[in-house]
């Protein structure tokens, strides 16, 4: 009885765990704030997940698909465990492309899959702790419509303190200098223009630091508020 108390409890930790794991950022297509999305400029679309939990989370035998359960795509046993508050992200560019483009340590980890430029206007990225995708196997759900696609411009998981699922109207679109820390990406691959431009904070998601302070005062304030 002690051994299957626990083995729930190590069940009950892990299903937990999966569930800390989130989409926190997207950007279809990469056209730049107005240019065109065509051609080059759809590689530079990508997705992150973060790590909101406090422990690590392996994710070796995770999948995701673009809203088709029939053409999973594994994350791959390379990919090991993520960390608590590490961010992944996942892209058609290659890691070094994605990391030049954005000016990116190499600590910041980048997946690269061809598969990815199938983000359409309006789409869906599900993320899975099997390789077998199915309602029970389903971390997290984002589906965007065309109006809200990010194109160029990402879109974030808003900052409210929770880890649970964030409805897709609440998602926040980037701004230079936001509390997401966005920016223009400071290499681009285009001639110099807005309009060949990416703005978005990959790699990343924590607030700045001064957002971060006027957070946890706000979340200390409506805490006492409850009393």
């Amino acid at each position: 009885m002690r051994f299957f108390s626990f083995a729930l409890i190590g069940l009950a930790a892990a299903t937990c765990a999966h569930a800390n794991v989130r989409i926190t950022e997207f950007m279809s297509e990469g056209q730049g704030l107005t240019g065109p999305g065509t051609g080059a400029n759809r590689q530079r679309e990508f997705f992150e997940i973060t790590n909101l939990g406090t422990t690590a989370v392996d994710v070796s035998t995770w999948s995701y698909n673009d809203n088709n359960v029939n053409d999973p795509n594994s994350f791959g046993p390379s990919l090991g465990s993520i960390a608590a508050g590490e961010s992944i992200v996942f892209t058609q560019m290659t890691p070094e492309n994605f990391r030049s483009y954005w000016n990116l340590p190499t600590s910041v980890r980048v997946v690269s899959y061809a598969q990815l430029s199938n983000l359409g206007n309006a789409d869906t990225i599900n993320i899975y702790n099997s390789f077998t995708q199915n309602a029970s196997t389903l971390v997290d759900s984002l589906s965007y419509t065309e109006l809200a696609r990010g194109s160029g411009v990402s879109r974030n998981r808003p900052f409210n303190g929770t880890t649970g699922p964030t409805a897709n109207d609440n998602w926040v679109i980037s701004s230079v200098g936001d509390i997401y820390q966005s920016r223009l990406a400071p290499n681009p691959i285009f001639p110099a223009g807005p309009e060949y431009i990416d703005l978005a904070n990959p790699g990343v998601y924590i607030p700045a630091p001064a957002s971060a302070l006027i957070l946890a005062l706000a979340a200390g304030a409506a805490s006492r508020r409850k009393r």
